[in-house]
């Protein structure tokens, strides 16, 4: 089973709920905008698969084919000499994101031997534990000796991570979050034919449509970051501190943090 990693990055398409930014072109490519994106893609989401402990995976990132071209280059420079050929960008036109990556993932699947692929969502600004796609490749063998009747596939939620919120003055702030179903955390195991996508289903509806199983090991799987920038709206619990016992394994789990919080810092002081 391989990981596929998967991310939209500025894609001017559709991915189910879709932005404002996202509908509009001027906004989305917009050249400070795209410069922040990038700094915290490459600072965290792409910091985040370097670190990972098992290194057997792809990442397939999807944007657009109207991506400033120097914005492009700079993408495939960077993937590439952070992940060599284990990583990939892909510029498409408007379309339906979840089809798209369903084909991205029969080209990168093509040559190998493999029955089952593991997708995995990861948003350009979040980042992902040192050993995330260790453990889901554990849970994922669990599930394939133990198959569900009438279904070929299993949906993957790890519930607890960090909301980590960069405040208007440029300090972070960060929060436990405990969310089963939402999108970060999430991961598919399937067969590799399968006309199924991460992104082709609602992880709202998910527990109640599809065979899933919840990850609650009391560990924090994922960094979710909430700026000015987000797409989405970043929702978090300001009554949920993170308390010595979760920072301690905060940085034990994102050793790219040390590197981020010392820039941010550097930041707010420039």
């Amino acid at each position: 089973m391989l990981p596929v990693v998967e991310m939209r990055y500025a894609y001017f398409g559709q991915s189910g709920w879709r932005s404002e930014a996202s509908r509009d072109k001027a906004v989305l490519f917009d050249s400070d905008r795209l410069a922040e994106r990038f700094r915290l893609f490459r600072s965290l989401a792409l910091a985040s698969l370097a670190d990972q402990s098992d290194g057997n995976f792809h990442f397939a990132l999807l944007t657009s084919e109207d991506l400033p071209p120097d914005h492009l280059t700079l993408l495939r420079e960077t993937v590439g000499d952070t992940l060599g050929d284990r990583g990939s960008v892909h510029a498409r036109g408007p379309g339906m994101a979840g089809r798209i990556f369903r084909e991205i993932r029969q080209e990168v699947m093509a040559n190998r031997a493999d029955s089952h692929v593991l997708e995995v969502v990861l948003d350009d600004g979040d980042a992902l534990a040192k050993d995330f796609l260790a453990d889901l490749g554990q849970s994922a063998r669990l599930a394939r000796a133990r198959p569900t009747p009438n279904r070929d596939y299993m949906f993957f939620s790890h519930s607890r991570g960090i909301s980590m919120v960069i405040e208007q003055d440029g300090s972070l702030n960060f929060y436990l979050r405990e969310s089963p179903y939402n999108n970060q955390g999430l991961a598919l195991l399937a067969p590799v034919a399968s006309k199924r996508n991460i992104y082709l289903v609602s992880h709202k509806r998910l527990a109640w449509n599809h065979p899933s199983v919840v990850v609650n090991d009391m560990q924090l799987h994922y960094l979710r970051t909430i700026h000015a920038g987000n797409d989405s709206a970043g929702r978090y619990n300001r009554s949920k501190p993170l308390k010595p016992l979760h920072r301690r394994q905060m940085r034990d789990r994102f050793p790219l943090l040390q590197s981020f919080l010392a820039e941010q810092k550097a930041r707010r002081q420039g």
